[in-house]
């Protein structure tokens, strides 16, 4: 199932929303500009995006409003991915470098400083406060996310209910604004909106889930990036909770898991242990429960092309490889 063929609905306001984006970034600094540009042409999924368009697609349709916040969700996407890749020292993402391979480790914590600028003063050009409202308190969770992840590296035990409230919060927020903001922008009544938000949340912790599952078992062509980042760097994601809850005894990954300076053939063992577990298809299992729950939520609004587009994107998000 491709991307193209779920936002099909709303393809063509999308790439209104890609042209937007391009321009947003045009600055007069050139050095900034050109590695704004390699940020947002280095572009994913636009997911976010897509679900601010389609969520608004079951009342009024204000494109004009609609657009720049659509931007401005991928904006804030955007910002915290550099700031992730400062953190994680990673130098590759969707198989090409990261700003930080590129600038250094202090240049891009103040691009993505700039980039959070942007997309605060992009959402206002949507005109509405409560949009605004909900965009600055998903600001804040997700930084709440981000620090509870670094303030718990390392750290075991870790219960599946305290990673649930780390995804929500700087994974799930995100898909939950998209949603939220759109319906909020349409006009929509309150059943609507929540029904929208719940969506949004659900998509969101499903696809977080899938995403630390295939860091284990992704192929990395595919997914532009190491495989077994999470492992190295000590991240305790749903798959690694899971397989150290069922086999305490595994001294291997529990030792990476607390401190770094392992070999890369320790690291491979480990990954092929977990990978061999019941942890990936309990991890799987919790992904498929939260898209279920995400097209659950769709129910009261009007079943039409909008609502099955929300539908399919729910179950691509688990069946994806990359």
């Amino acid at each position: 199932m491709q991307t193209i063929s779920l936002f099909e609905p709303v393809l063509a306001d999308l790439q209104k929303v890609e042209a937007l984006l391009l321009e947003i970034v045009q600055v007069e600094q050139a050095p900034l500009a050109a590695l704004l540009g390699h940020i947002v042409q280095n572009k994913g999924k636009r997911l976010r995006p897509a679900i601010v368009l389609l969520a608004a697609k079951f009342c009024r349709y204000p494109l004009d409003r609609l657009a720049p916040v659509a931007a401005a969700v991928e904006l804030l996407h955007t910002a915290s991915l550099v700031h992730d890749d400062v953190i994680d020292n990673a130098a590759t993402r969707r198989g090409n470098p990261t700003l930080n391979a590129l600038a250094g480790s202090r240049a891009p914590i103040l691009i993505g400083d700039f980039i959070f600028a942007k997309s605060a003063q992009t959402a206002v050009m949507g005109h509405n406060l409560r949009v605004m409202d909900v965009f600055a308190r998903t600001l804040m969770r997700i930084c709440e996310g981000e620090l509870h992840e670094v303030l718990s590296t390392r750290r075991w035990p870790q219960s599946t209910d305290e990673y649930h409230e780390k995804i929500a919060c700087k994974t799930a927020s995100l898909f939950s604004l998209s949603a939220e903001c759109g319906a909020i922008l349409s006009g929509a009544n309150e059943d609507f909106i929540v029904a929208l938000r719940d969506y949004g949340h659900n998509v969101g912790m499903a696809f977080q889930i899938v995403d630390d599952v295939l860091d284990l078992v992704g192929d990395e062509g595919q997914l532009g990036k190491p495989v077994g980042g999470d492992l190295r760097q000590g991240t305790i994601t749903l798959p690694i909770i899971y397989h150290l809850d069922s086999a305490p005894a595994d001294s291997m990954v529990r030792a990476i898991v607390a401190g770094d300076n392992h070999a890369e053939a320790e690291i491979q063992e480990a990954i092929r242990l977990i990978v061999q577990s019941p942890a990936i298809a309990m991890s799987y299992a919790d992904a498929r429960a939260f898209a279920r729950a995400a097209k659950s939520a769709l129910c009261i609004l009007p079943d039409n092309q909008y609502r099955r587009a929300l539908a399919r994107l729910a179950d691509y998000i688990v069946e994806r490889i990359a």
